[in-house]
């Protein structure tokens, strides 16, 4: 049989028409019974058994749709090739929350089959999300985001409270809670508790049996929650009372004090002027009773200055201007040098030679300093004394002569008002003075220690020499060379700051020259002399240790 080609055209054309026309695809879904199916939104059946075969013609690929009330909806994109294919619904069973939120609209998200479902929502308003849903977060212009977690049952039904944090808040929480919150010292409330950023100054956290806690800075976020220690009580008295009290260094209170704080080892400082301080170490624990009761001794040795306006007043080695009216002493020895033109007095003092309240008129006072490499001791009007020594003299306005005694020889010196001499007993030999701002430094000369008690008027043969001072694992050097009847002095300053309470009415204080600005608040000072002044009385304390300062009583007189 024969055929043209423009038959076999039409046969081809008509067989490509007739299978457009007739196409068709199966698809066998596995769902819940009663299940809505929709293709590219046209409604294919309900779903009345499991599995269920819909045909399909005339369809190449789609998006298909399974929907059933109470569960979530099931959405797929498939290609239809002719053949029948199998879909396997899932279908997670629905809950219903009600949002009561403290603003009226909001938008709710959450994570659902690697998809995220964003929602908006009214105020009040009962939406349906999946059971196994979490976690959602709420979020709402002019407001930190809030996340939620819950659990859910299917088709659950149940009501949240939603409280958004405006931007311009905060809410304080505690571990535990229920804590006291102070802010600026002020109570204002339990944790938890919302506050205006705008009114944050210092907040502090109380709560019985546990550390208190400030919070210096604000996070940027709705919620900051302030964790609480556990601690110890702790009570200290003393006689007399009103004692500063230091633990590692920083002040706390006045006797008598209760707190609580934290279980451990610590060192304790307790400070008043005209009392011996106390230090000591305690252990606090939860077992242990963690009273104490401290009898303060009385220790008011203070030498007065008179006529000393005009006076330039080193102390140790530091400067400390003009005009020194008193002294407090304490358990160690200092060295005191006062100039005025060409007068220069030159003596050591501590408590043991000046007790209780001297005075010491600059105009009408002088010394007799000896000095020897080979004799121990000295004699002046019956006094003997070991060498080096400061012989003090309380004289007239006029010259007087004086005689200096050893072993083998007396010496004969003219003494005139507020004017040192000095006696180098023997030649080849000159001494050498060592001052420093922290209490008994390590001192090595050429490797030689030397004592604390030997630091004024040491004597060293004629020649150079490497001195060597060491205080908080440092190490200072200096060299130096010593000539014969010449005294040299040597400073090691330490960069020490110590804790100091400073308490006053008076407005007009100054503290080594500098206005001090009450704010009951540690300050600190450099160890050593420091001076206190409130503009017409200029009193010397040495600072060694945290103190407590009553101002008003030192001015006031001790």
């Amino acid at each position: 049989m024969k055929f043209s080609i423009g038959k076999l055209f039409a046969i081809f054309f008509v067989m490509l028409l007739f299978s457009s026309v007739f196409f068709s695809s199966s698809i066998s879904i596995e769902a819940q019974y009663g299940s809505d199916v929709y293709l590219n939104s046209r409604f294919l059946g309900t779903v009345l058994e499991s599995p269920q075969l819909f045909e399909v013609e005339n369809l190449t690929s789609g998006n298909l749709v399974i929907k059933k009330n109470g569960y979530s909806v099931y959405s797929v994109p498939i290609d239809l090739l002719g053949n029948e294919i199998y879909v396997e619904a899932i279908q997670i069973p629905l809950a219903k929350i009600r949002l009561n939120m403290n603003v009226e609209s909001a938008t709710i998200e959450y994570e659902f089959m690697n998809n995220l479902i964003t929602e908006k929502i009214q105020n009040n308003q009962e939406i349906e999300i999946p059971y196994n849903v979490e976690k959602i977060q709420i979020k709402s212009d002019g407001y930190f985001e809030k996340s939620m977690t819950f659990e859910l049952n299917p088709f659950d039904k149940k009501n949240l409270d939603i409280q958004l944090v405006s931007l311009d808040e905060i809410i304080i929480d505690s571990n535990p809670t229920h804590a006291q919150i102070f802010l600026g010292g002020e109570f204002i409330g339990e944790t938890p508790l919302i506050i205006k950023r705008e009114d944050y100054s210092k907040i502090t956290l109380k709560k019985e049996g546990y550390l208190q806690n400030t919070i210096k800075t604000l996070p940027e976020k709705d919620k900051t929650t302030v964790f609480l220690n556990p601690g110890v009580d702790f009570f200290v008295d003393s006689s007399p009372k009103d004692v500063g009290i230091f633990i590692d260094g920083k002040y706390i209170g006045n006797t008598p004090l209760e707190g609580i704080f934290p279980e451990g080892t610590y060192e304790v400082t307790l400070s008043k002027l005209g009392y011996q301080p106390k230090n000591l170490i305690i252990d606090l624990t939860s077992e242990g009773l963690n009273k104490y009761f401290f009898e303060m001794k009385q220790s008011t040795n203070i030498i007065y200055f008179l006529n000393s306006n005009e006076y330039e007043f080193n102390i140790d080695g530091r400067n400390l201007g003009k005009g020194i009216n008193a002294i407090i002493l304490d358990d160690y020895t200092h060295l005191i040098r006062t100039s005025k033109k060409d007068n220069i007095l030159e003596f050591s003092i501590n408590k043991n030679n000046y007790q209780g309240e001297q005075y010491l008129d600059l105009e009408k006072f002088s010394t007799i300093n000896v000095f020897s490499l080979d004799y121990s001791h000295a004699s002046f009007l019956g006094n003997t004394q070991k060498i080096p020594t400061f012989f003090t003299v309380s004289m007239l306005n006029s010259p007087n002569f004086a005689t200096v005694r050893n072993l083998n020889r007396t010496y004969n010196i003219l003494l005139e008002p507020s004017q040192s001499k000095d006696v180098f007993m023997g030649e080849g030999f000159g001494v050498l003075f060592i001052t420093s701002n922290v209490e008994k430094p390590l001192i090595y000369i050429d490797g030689k220690f030397v004592s604390p008690e030997e630091f004024y008027g040491y004597p060293l043969k004629n020649g150079v020499y490497n001195i060597e001072a060491r205080k908080f694992n440092e190490v200072k050097q200096q060299k130096i060379t010593v000539r014969n009847g010449e005294k040299t002095y040597i400073h090691f300053e330490f960069d020490n700051k110590i804790p100091v309470i400073v308490n006053t009415k008076e407005e007009n204080v100054f503290i080594n020259s500098k206005k001090f600005q009450n704010t009951n608040q540690s300050i600190y000072l450099p160890s050593g002399p420091n001076v206190f002044s409130n503009g017409e009385t200029s009193i010397v304390l040495f600072i060694y240790e945290p103190k407590y300062i009553d101002l008003d009583k030192l001015f006031g007189g001790l």
